[in-house]
């Protein structure tokens, strides 16, 4: 078992020449791909066989909605304000709103001090990174956060929280706590005999308390993914709706203007601004950063990655990842940021997804709201990245 666990600890850059070639899933990965060859993916763009393209989102908006199998009874946001700290140019409020009849969701709500203007928001969605313990955490600056923010801040968003610097140029920000993180994180009345002896002579203070954590919680993963399925629903149907709920979030604000919200996020985020953008209307610019390939590519990785992933499982039967960011055509802009040197996905993965979405646009006439861009780095949303993001969001939802 010893090289399986060097594996899972392998940096996100590592010399092509110490990778051995052979698919991770070793002789299961010509049969999984011959699976997935025979069907494609019937519901993308390209075959949708002369339906007119409102149809086509229409129905491919239904499928993802269908799979992701969370569609609660409506319920009034109800959101409530539990503390504000005032900064240079803007506040930052401690929000909860209601996610569904089942649970609250909490969430901070970063807003520009510009009254009697009506201002472009964003929805800016964390990352998923394994890092259970904190979500909304990782993109607002708070008085006395804890110490594994800084480093790890420090490796994926160049030491910014972004969310912040956003709200300086004018955007309203929402950032929630998707559902496992943060405040949402798993915890227990007793907890099982094995976390506390992780955590028993731990600081919580600590860096090593949160990375125990953070391990035990990843290792709870496939449990959940199950579990929420008997229960018949899905994580990443959890995740999305909470998301578009933040929209609704923005939209109720009267410092909002409704016609102008984007979102944004990196890896894990950046997968979720995939299904935001996809599948919510009032979406109108959008970047996805570090979570943009072609699915059936992954076979093609020769270690172990996206083993603890949110899905709308059983989407992927008519669906590729790219098919639906590209369901926001044309009236959602989107950019698509890719890092050259991720361990996540392969080269050939990234480009063939992102040219399938840019195929869309072009097709659709509108091809100046579509762009795709590498960096030579590796997994991460550092500040030059960042300044191209922000510029992408203000060309696409300024005042026109």
């Amino acid at each position: 078992m010893r090289p399986f666990h060097l594996l899972l600890v392998l940096p996100l850059t590592l010399p092509a020449q110490q990778v051995p070639e052979e698919s991770f899933l070793g002789s299961l990965a010509p049969v999984i791909r011959s699976i997935q060859e025979e069907r494609g993916f019937p519901m993308a763009y390209e075959n949708r066989k002369g339906i007119s393209v409102d149809e086509w989102r229409r129905r491919g908006r239904a499928e993802v909605q269908r799979c992701l199998s969370f569609s609660p009874k409506p319920v009034p946001l109800d959101v409530r304000v539990h503390s504000v700290v005032e900064r240079d140019g803007y506040e930052v409020r401690k929000i909860s709103f209601a996610g569904s009849g089942h649970y609250r969701v909490p969430a901070y709500l970063l807003v520009p001090k510009k009254p009697g203007q009506k201002l472009p928001a964003v929805v800016a969605l964390h990352d998923h990174g394994g890092w259970f313990f904190h979500g909304k955490e990782k993109l607002v600056k708070l008085e006395d956060e804890h110490a594994s923010l800084t480093a790890f801040r420090e490796q994926y968003y160049g030491g910014r929280t972004y969310a912040d610097e956003l709200a300086r140029r004018g955007f309203v920000v929402v950032v929630p706590d998707a559902f496992y993180w943060g405040e949402r994180r798993l915890t227990y009345n007793q907890p099982p005999r094995e976390l506390a002896s992780r955590l028993a002579r731990l600081d919580p203070a600590s860096v090593e308390y949160v990375r125990a954590y953070n391990s035990w919680a990843r290792e709870r993963t496939t449990e959940l993914n199950t579990w929420l399925s008997f229960s018949g629903t899905s994580w990443m149907g959890i995740v999305n709706h909470d998301d578009r709920r933040s929209v609704d979030v923005l939209a109720s604000l009267p410092e909002v203007d409704p016609k102008r919200i984007g979102c944004l996020g990196l890896s894990g985020g950046g997968y979720r601004s995939t299904y935001l953008a996809g599948m919510e209307p009032r979406i109108r610019a959008a970047v996805i950063t570090g979570w943009m390939t072609s699915l059936p590519t992954t076979l093609d990785i020769s270690y172990s990655v996206h083993s603890a992933l949110f899905d709308a499982f059983g989407v992927h039967q008519n669906l590729d990842h790219s098919d639906i960011g590209s369901l926001a055509a044309p009236d959602c802009a989107l950019f698509v940021q890719n890092c050259a040197r991720d361990r996540l996905f392969t080269r050939a993965g990234m480009e063939s997804a992102a040219e399938k979405i840019r195929a869309v646009y072009a097709d659709l006439k509108r091809p100046e709201r579509y762009r795709s861009k590498f960096y030579d780095v590796p997994h991460q949303f550092n500040v030059a990245m960042q300044e191209e993001a922000f510029a992408w969001l203000e060309q696409w939802l300024a005042k026109h």
